[in-house]
């Protein structure tokens, strides 16, 4: 169910799997997440709620999702008590799954991004380094706000062809790979990941 889930759900996000406890907290520790989704049944205890606030004391702008075959207004209670943001129960369409999914990430997403000297400040648009504000193109202003705006996201070339520009179509085959280069030597800091035949994506800050 564990490489199910993750085959589905790659296809909108970036994820990472764990199968036990301990393998979970050296991920969450190792790197930010803009959301969890943990099963309360590890190895047939109920045992995963257990690491709900260890990521919430290291990450707390990290939204909670439990899927569970614990159903019942009880165990939905106790599961939003122990801290998750919310809780799914089995079986579960993967369409509902996702837009939840969605909800949470829309609702914890930060509203301000800060790598080193750079902040982005995603609510009023703006960049700055050093108390300095940092101008882009417009297109490159463009092109780098949608990507920050999903950090758990990979976008393809035509992910942001189609975000950015009006007709996509009238493109060249570089354009975007050309405007991202722009954006890299204007920014102190490089915050945009090349995922090799995927596209590109926030950096993991």
């Amino acid at each position: 169910m564990r490489e199910m889930l993750k085959e589905a759900l790659e296809v909108f996000y970036r994820v990472d799997t764990a199968e036990t406890l301990g393998e979970a907290v050296e991920w969450i520790e190792s790197f930010a997440y803009s959301a969890m989704l943990l099963d309360r049944n590890l190895f047939g205890k109920d045992e995963g709620m257990e690491l709900i606030p260890r990521l919430k004391k290291l990450q707390p702008s990290c939204a909670v999702m439990i899927a569970s075959a614990y159903g019942g207004v009880e165990e939905r209670i106790a599961g939003l008590a122990a801290g998750a943001d919310d809780y799914l129960e089995k079986p579960y369409d993967l369409r509902e799954l996702k837009m939840r999914l969605d909800g949470l990430i829309r609702r914890f997403a930060p509203d301000v991004i800060e790598v080193g000297s750079l902040t982005l400040d995603l609510g009023n648009q703006t960049i700055s380094a050093e108390g300095k504000n940092i101008v882009l193109s417009k297109k490159e202003h463009d092109v780098l706000f949608f990507i920050a705006s999903r950090p758990d996201k990979i976008f393809s070339r035509d992910d942001i062809a189609n975000a950015v520009y009006s007709d996509p179509s009238s493109m060249t085959s570089n354009t975007i790979d050309v405007v991202i280069s722009h954006i890299r030597k204007k920014l102190p800091v490089d915050i945009i990941e090349t995922v090799k035949g995927r596209g590109y994506a926030l950096k993991n800050v």
